[in-house]
């Protein structure tokens, strides 16, 4: 998937974010949905590094983030 860009994958992502938080949510998963929104940025980031052939994921992560500001990444919370 690296041939993909960053904005067709919240195009996939998107809707099966949605979709989670619509069936799961509830107030006590919040720690839950918490942790599932890190571990998307996580593996974005991680995918993101891939992609730009840099050694280490975290320090990818801060573009990641202001990527996904910019292109709508939905929240579980």
């Amino acid at each position: 998937m690296r041939h993909k860009t960053f904005q067709e994958h919240l195009e996939y992502l998107n809707p099966k974010i949605q979709g989670w938080r619509n069936y799961y949510f509830t107030a006590y998963s919040q720690k839950k949905m918490a942790k599932l929104d890190w571990y998307i940025v996580q593996r974005l980031a991680k995918w993101y590094a891939k992609k730009r052939q840099r050694a280490r994921w975290f320090s990818s992560l801060s573009d990641v983030k202001s990527l996904s500001m910019q292109y709508g990444l939905k929240t579980l919370l």
